[in-house]
C-alpha cells in the first residue's frame, strides 16, 4: 500500500510528568531548570524498565511570545555543534503556572548552562530558582508542530517520534477527567503498557481533539484497540 502523505499541523499536548529540580551546579547561576527522567510516565511506570533520555524544562521569567521562542531557538541552533529539540510550553504546580522551554536530545549536562546563556543572549529571560522539586507530578502544556502520517479511521502515526501515535476523539476532555478515563482504559489488560495524553491540532478553521499514545513499537494494529476502548468508555 502506498504510504500516505505526511501532514504538518500546529497544536498542543497536555500531560503530566514527575519533575525534579536540577542542582545549581548544572544550570545557569540562580535559575530554575527541571528534569523529567520518565517523560512518558504512564508507560515507564507500568511497563518494563527501558532507558530513556531525560527531558529538561527551562523555566522562563514573564511571557515570551511563541514567535520569539521559535526565532531564539533557530538562532541558538546555529551556534552549537550538537543537535537538540526545543518546544515552548507551560507548567502548573502548587498554584503556580510558569512558561517553559521543553528541551530534549541534550546528551551532556554540561551543555545545559551553555544553552541557557545562548538563549539569554537572544533576549529570553529565566526565572530565578524558586522550588526544589523531587519527582513531583506536574501538569505540562506544550505548543508544537505535528508531523503526522494519516493511517485512516482518525488515526495518525507521528513521524517525528517513532513510538508516538494519535487518534481523534469527538470532544474535548478536561485533564482530571482524562486521567480517570485512562485508568479505566487500562483495566483492559490486553492494552497495558502505554502512556496517554490529550492533544489537539488546528485544521480547516477547527480544533481536532486527539489522544496521544506512547507505546513501544506502536503501529495501527496496536493503536486501534486502544482507540476503540477509549471511544467506548467516552460513549458510556
Amino acid at each position: 500500500m502506498e504510504k500516505a502523505e505526511i501532514i504538518e499541523r500546529y497544536g498542543g499536548v497536555t500531560k503530566e510528568e514527575p519533575l525534579t529540580t536540577l542542582s545549581n551546579d548544572l544550570v545557569m547561576a540562580g535559575t530554575q531548570v527541571m528534569e523529567s527522567k520518565t517523560p512518558f510516565f504512564g508507560y515507564y511506570n507500568d511497563g518494563p524498565e527501558i532507558e530513556t533520555n531525560a527531558y529538561l524544562y527551562f523555566v522562563l521569567d514573564g511571557h515570551h511570545p511563541f514567535e520569539i521562542i521559535l526565532r531564539a531557538t533557530h538562532n541558538v541552533m546555529k551556534k552549537v555543534n550538537y543537535s537538540f529539540d526545543a518546544t515552548p510550553g507551560s507548567t502548573s504546580m502548587n498554584n503556580r503556572t510558569c512558561q517553559v522551554i521543553r528541551v530534549k536530545q541534550v546528551k551532556r549536562y554540561c551543555q545545559i548552562s551553555h544553552l541557557q546563556e545562548l538563549y539569554q543572549n537572544e533576549g529570553v529571560k529565566f526565572k530565578k530558582y524558586f522550588s526544589n522539586l523531587k519527582e513531583e507530578m506536574v501538569l505540562i502544556r506544550l505548543q508544537k508542530f505535528f508531523y503526522l502520517e494519516p493511517v485512516g479511521e482518525g488515526m495518525y502515526l507521528d513521524q517525528a517520534q517513532p513510538k508516538v501515535a494519535y487518534f481523534e476523539i469527538p470532544d474535548y476532555i478536561a485533564w482530571e477527567d482524562f486521567k480517570a478515563l485512562t485508568t479505566k482504559a487500562k483495566y483492559e489488560t490486553d492494552l497495558l503498557f502505554f502512556d496517554a495524553a490529550t492533544a489537539y491540532f488546528y485544521q480547516n478553521k477547527k480544533i481536532v481533539n486527539l489522544v496521544r499514545i506512547y507505546k513501544e513499537d506502536i503501529n495501527i494494529k496496536k493503536l486501534r484497540p486502544i482507540k476503540d476502548r477509549f471511544l467506548k468508555l467516552m460513549a458510556e
